[in-house]
């Protein structure tokens, strides 16, 4: 079976993940949390590496929900 083609257009950087989310979300997100995100169990962020970086899928990061922690 050929591998499916992957559009590079349909993934973002970590900092542009971030500005996503932070809009979305009405508070500040780290990109150094978006790792987090694609490692996650639950409806983790499709990733593609490209050399060293890694890119995320646009459509998960603008579905993506992040609740407050509750203390």
């Amino acid at each position: 079976m050929p591998k499916k083609i992957v559009a590079l257009a349909d993934f973002i950087t970590a900092s542009q993940a971030a500005e996503i989310l932070s809009a979305n979300l009405g508070r500040p997100i780290s990109s150094k949390y978006i790792g987090k995100l694609a490692r996650r169990r639950r409806q983790p962020v499709r990733t593609q590496a490209i050399g060293n970086r890694l890119l995320y899928a646009k459509d998960d990061v603008e579905a993506c929900i992040i609740r407050k922690k509750e203390k």
